[in-house]
């Protein structure tokens, strides 16, 4: 059983304004454009009326859509995206309709009268206007399903479909079974262990659970299952053991800062850990600390820090090259696989490194020349510009580009290309440049490939080395 994620027919704008950006956290994901053949999904790639998103039962996938809100599914999960709109200046409507599984679905506070982010399940229909719950769909032994909707942040108004309306506050939850009317009232949450990660003033910081999900002040994004953000601190509940990633950073200097991660069940404290020191302005932070299991969950030391420099070389999993020449970064990672074979491993691009290996020599052929080019990163992808020039024009070409596994091989893609007025002929040519410019980027990675991701300036391929 797969995850699916279904945008229905509608429009034919794919742009990002109006749809919904697609992350990757493992390689099983593929997705259909408006009823064409499954392909490999490529992380950053937008998905609007008309699409199919699905993975199978290890597949794990997020969803940020235009106004910042995110559903993440769970592997073994059967999601749909029913309606997908923009409304008003800022508004949103969204409709998504689950009908087995478990998604997180973290929603920003809606602007408009308008907006609306509404989940259907086989026995409910859930609405709600900024916050963030759990959606769980059971498989009944003796047939039909059970939905339970489970609050952290804001308030639920759950209709079951048998009839009738119940309110479900943070801290509490409901359970409603197909056939079944909605009951008086919820019921208040067991007390499971959590973890409250807190940040000085003006530190961000951002987390990267063992399932690859993130959350944080630094991210803007709550993917984690059960992660509620606020200003300067998350609180995640039902934690996975394991080894969690941490980037720390700062736009302006602080004397001392202070990162505190503590254990919770309940109201009682079962362990707790501090760094602190002080930040240069813009100084960026590796680190990590492991939570141990429980009862009740624990947590190690922290990792000794490491100064990066971007947020890709602090959260790519396994070693991180990203110092050096952009083209040598491959032969480092060969010199280290020759002893160390299926040992995990990410190379970290900046979208500073790209701009200055792009523009070191322009591109041309079949008449036409590529220079200034500027590129930018960030969770959609690479975004570039540049002139594009002929014996008769000089006109601005821009493209965005996406990327991920391909047969375990990184692999770029060009999503849109435009340089306006050039011929169709001459805008191949165009893209034939670009093609190349990617080409010679996916031409450095020598290892096995299983994840990409896109972060605000920088990307960040990740593998094994070859047995």
């Amino acid at each position: 059983m797969g995850a699916f994620l279904y945008f229905p027919r509608g429009g034919t704008s794919t742009s990002a304004q109006n749809a919904a950006t697609l992350a990757i956290l493992n390689t099983t994901i593929e997705g259909a454009r408006a009823g064409a053949a499954f392909a490999p999904a490529l992380d950053g790639e937008v998905y609007a009326t008309g699409d199919l998103v699905r993975a199978n039962v290890d597949g794990r996938a997020v969803l940020t859509f235009f106004d910042g809100s995110s559903l993440s599914v769970d592997p073994g999960s059967q999601v749909k995206v029913l309606a997908l709109n923009r409304v008003s200046t800022d508004g949103i409507q969204v409709t998504i309709e689950q009908s087995l599984g478990r998604s997180w679905s973290s929603v920003q506070k809606l602007k408009t009268p308008d907006s609306r982010y509404e989940v259907r399940t086989p026995s409910t229909t859930a609405v709600v206007r900024g916050t963030g719950f759990l959606t769980f769909v059971q498989q009944l032994a003796a047939g039909g399903t059970q939905t339970t909707y489970q609050v952290d942040e804001g308030t639920l108004q759950v209709a079951a479909t048998a009839g009738g309306t119940v309110t479900v506050p943070a801290g509490s939850q409901v359970t409603i079974a197909e056939g079944a009317p909605a009951p008086a009232s919820a019921t208040p949450m067991a007390p499971t262990p959590r973890i409250e990660i807190t940040g000085s003033p003006g530190l961000g910081f951002l987390v990267v659970a063992p399932t690859g999900q993130s959350c944080g002040t630094a991210g803007g994004k709550a993917e984690i299952f059960g992660c509620v953000l606020s200003t300067d601190k998350i609180t995640i509940r039902d934690a996975t053991p394991g080894r969690w990633g941490v980037f720390l950073t700062s736009p302006k200097a602080i004397g001392v800062s202070a990162f505190v991660v503590e254990v919770f069940v309940g109201t009682t404290s079962s362990a707790r850990r501090i760094m602190e020191g002080p930040l240069a302005a813009g100084q960026m932070f590796r680190g990590g600390i492991t939570v141990t299991p429980g009862p009740p969950l624990g947590l190690s030391a922290f990792e000794p820090s490491t100064v990066v420099t971007s947020v890709c070389a602090a959260t790519a999993p396994g070693l991180v090259f990203a110092s050096g020449a952009v083209d040598g970064r491959g032969d480092s990672i060969k010199t280290f696989a020759r002893d160390n074979k299926s040992s995990p491993v990410s190379l970290v691009f900046t979208e500073a490194e790209l701009n200055q290996a792009v523009n070191q020599n322009g591109k041309s052929t079949q008449g036409v020349t590529l220079s200034d080019a500027k590129i930018t990163i960030d969770g959609g992808g690479i975004h570039g510009s540049a002139k594009a020039a002929t014996q008769l024009i000089t006109v601005t070409a821009t493209a965005d580009v996406v990327g991920g596994s391909v047969g375990n091989k990184f692999t770029l893609k060009v999503s849109h290309l435009a340089a306006d007025p050039i011929p169709p002929a001459l805008l191949d040519a165009v893209k034939g440049l670009v093609d190349s410019t990617t080409a010679d980027i996916s031409g450095t990675v020598p290892f096995v490939v299983k994840q990409v991701a896109f972060r605000n300036g920088c990307f960040w391929v990740s593998g094994v080395t070859p047995n």
